[in-house]
């Protein structure tokens, strides 16, 4: 597969296939976020997903899963009607199935209000022409040891 970086300000986005891969300018963690026919899916690269993400305590896992939140959040303050979300969330490029996740609108807001609202980040949907600029939960300090629990507890329903 043919992997190509760019950059875009501060962002580096990397081309692998056909797919644009959104990725933190704190430090390259590349994911593929998208949805088909309102399915939503994220799949990364990583085979070991509790590797330390940012050189700190939260695993590549807790990152993942805070996309899904912010993703979600994000959907939802847009006005889309959807409930919940269903989310796939795959590792080792989509060879690894981590689980199917279930968030609904409330429950984003939720973690929004607990962890609040960081730096937006440049974020690709596969299949959008569009890049959206979706805020980052606020992960910092006292609250990375609360996230890693709640990502500890929050189980995929399949």
């Amino acid at each position: 597969m043919k992997t190509k970086t760019l950059f875009a300000s501060t962002i580096a986005l990397t081309l692998i296939g056909s797919a644009i891969v959104s990725q933190n300018a704190k430090a390259d963690l590349p994911m593929i976020v998208g949805n088909d026919e309102g399915l939503w899916y994220v799949t990364v690269p990583d085979s070991d997903t509790t590797a330390p993400a940012y050189g700190g305590k939260l695993r590549l896992y807790d990152v993942h899963i805070a996309k899904m939140f912010e993703v979600t959040h994000d959907s939802c303050t847009r006005g889309n009607s959807r409930k919940d979300y269903e989310w796939t969330y795959t590792a080792d490029r989509g060879q690894a199935k981590m689980g199917t996740f279930i968030i609904s609108c409330q429950l984003a807001q939720d973690i929004v209000t607990a962890y609040g609202l960081g730096k937006p980040e440049a974020t690709k949907l596969e299949g959008s022409r569009r890049t959206y600029v979706i805020p980052t939960l606020n992960i910092t300090g006292g609250k990375v040891d609360k996230w890693i629990r709640f990502t500890n507890n929050f189980k995929p329903v399949r």
